[in-house]
């Protein structure tokens, strides 16, 4: 009896050992609440106390071109000792004054969502917390110790929610209690956590594990799809930089309404990628092989290799990721897309850069205030980069009898990166193609990319061998809006839109345009004279723009 007694009581004192939390920096554990009947997490932070009695923490109320994110914020409080807890919004603070000389504090925050209804895309970067579900970014999550060192031990416990509620994030799916030793702060700010009734599908590419978190019913795919395009992205992007050092990836993916048109956002994240699509029939798996591919090839591009200089290299880190998704996917055939596709896209990517109206400004105009602000500023090095890529990724093939390519110089560029921390700037890039070119580079990349003067593509195409044709259709709106959008400025003469009879200074009430389209039909509601009506027309001209064929002949010499 006595046995028993002590095999039970040392049993019981085995389980209390194994239930306690591992020894951390700052430990963290997260409840399931309602307050007033709003949903909320509730979290409870364990850090060391400030000497001086006032602990710093840090909670932005600006980030991600989100504004107001204290409104997130609810009931705080200290819980181990007796103190004052106050908001400091415009530094991004939350300040705890409690007695000095104290060792540790348990701190109390709640976290809202702090918007009714459905969620847009002007939701997407914000707390999304309701009965069903919770996504949250780092920064949108957690409270850090201001004075936090670069690297810490932190634990997350999630054991308070119930075992059929989905946890899963940027460093782990299904752990109800995660240890992150040595965790780089800077990568711990920037994550994906997600929580209830997401469905998780796993895979592994060489040992290494990947997944996928997803919710709601889709209308446009479904899951097994997804996850499939996905896997084998992952896979050959990974194969094709030989890079298959990442132990764990996630992608994270949410939908949301949308009654015309399709929509996604994606943004790369520590060991993950979190993306929000329209859920409608004008969505389909295509964009989600796009999407997949630019965004997880800035693993590298971008990521491993990242710019000196921002924004005067994005004719890089986006033009030639956008040339690597292009051709990634055709050579892989994911989803079943091959060399016209690679044609199609190289077409596309032609006509969208001839018909923009800053096609040739120099590089130097491509700054972050225009970037972000103006459509043809934020697409101009996608376009200009890829067709430059194209461009010298043919001409290396060509002068090396197929024995070199545009790929042995990023693997170069990419080896560079990782073992010297070196970055991409325009000297950097002409060295190392110098010796793949046949005669002087410079002065190409001074034309091309500097000046930003187009590649003369008939001369290379007939270089080449490649059938072409000499003109095609581009897009071409027609008009100009107002500064607020509300009014017509000014209308280009026998242009489509002038066609339709658009006419300067028409009051603009209602308006769908799919920007560079020439397959969908601009349709506006205008206003004249009092008078109400509708126009429509294709956004499109005839113009001088060269364009592939897709022939057997052209892809084999393009090498599919």
């Amino acid at each position: 009896m006595f046995k028993r007694v002590l095999l039970t009581a040392l049993l019981d004192i085995i389980f209390v050992i194994c239930q306690q939390q591992p020894e951390s920096d700052i430990s963290y554990e997260f409840s399931s609440v309602f307050v007033a009947d709003i949903p909320h997490v509730k979290l409870k932070m364990t850090i060391e106390a400030s000497p001086d009695g006032t602990t710093l923490l840090s909670f932005p109320d600006e980030a991600w071109g989100q504004e107001n994110l204290f409104k997130t914020l609810g009931r705080m409080q200290l819980l181990n000792v007796e103190g004052v807890v106050e908001k400091d919004a415009d530094s991004g603070r939350v300040v705890l004054m409690h007695p000095a000389g104290l060792k540790e504090l348990e701190f109390e925050y709640f976290l809202k969502q702090d918007f009714e209804g459905d969620i847009s895309t002007q939701e997407i970067y914000r707390p999304i917390i309701n009965s069903d579900y919770f996504h949250v970014f780092s920064h949108n999550l957690f409270m850090v110790p201001e004075n936090a060192k670069d690297s810490m031990d932190i634990v997350l416990d999630w054991t308070s929610f119930s075992k059929d509620f989905t946890i899963h994030n940027s460093f782990g799916s299904k752990e109800r209690v995660q240890l992150l030793n040595d965790q780089d702060m800077d990568l711990f700010d920037s994550a994906i956590f997600v929580g209830g009734d997401f469905r998780i599908y796993e895979g592994e590419i060489q040992e290494n594990k990947i997944s996928l978190a997803t919710r709601g019913e889709w209308i446009p795919f479904k899951d097994d799809e997804v996850f499939q395009v996905l896997e084998k992205t992952l896979t050959c992007q990974r194969n094709f930089w030989d890079d298959h050092s990442q132990e764990y990836f996630t992608v994270t993916m949410q939908p949301f309404p949308q009654e015309n048109g399709s929509s996604f956002q994606g943004t790369g994240l520590t060991n993950s990628f979190a993306t929000s699509v329209s859920n409608n029939s004008f969505t389909d798996i295509g964009q989600l092989v796009y999407l997949f591919n630019h965004e997880l090839m800035h693993n590298w591009i971008g990521h491993t290799i990242t710019n000196d200089n921002e924004e005067e290299q994005y004719w890089f880190s986006e033009g030639f990721t956008e040339y690597y998704t292009y051709k990634n996917i055709a050579k892989n055939k994911i989803n079943g897309l091959d060399g016209a596709f690679f044609v199609q896209e190289i077409n596309r990517t032609i006509r969208d850069l001839y018909a923009s109206s800053i096609s040739e400004v120099p590089n130097a105009e491509i700054n972050y205030d225009n970037f972000w602000s103006d459509y043809e500023y934020s697409k101009l090095p996608y376009w200009r980069g890829a067709l430059f890529a194209f461009y010298l990724d043919q001409k290396i093939q060509r002068s090396s009898n197929g024995q070199q390519s545009l790929d042995d110089v990023v693997h170069h560029i990419y080896e560079d990166a990782t073992q010297k921390g070196q970055k991409l700037t325009h000297d950097y890039f002409v060295d190392v193609i110098t010796p793949y070119w046949e005669g002087g580079f410079e002065s190409i990349f001074q034309k091309h990319v500097e000046e930003g003067k187009k590649v003369d593509l008939v001369s290379l195409f007939e270089e080449l061998g490649l059938e072409y044709k000499p003109e095609s259709d581009i897009y071409e709106l027609g008009f100009e809006f107002t500064e607020d959008r509300k009014a017509i400025q000014n209308v280009i003469e026998n242009s489509k839109a002038w066609v339709a009879g658009i006419r300067q200074g028409d009051e603009v009430y209602s308006r769908s345009i799919w920007q560079g389209n020439i397959e969908r039909e601009v349709e506006l509601g205008l206003r004249r004279d009092g008078e109400e009506f509708q126009v429509s027309f294709y956004p499109v001209k005839k113009a001088d723009v060269p364009q592939l064929e897709v022939s057997e002949s052209n892809l084999e010499t393009l090498g599919f």
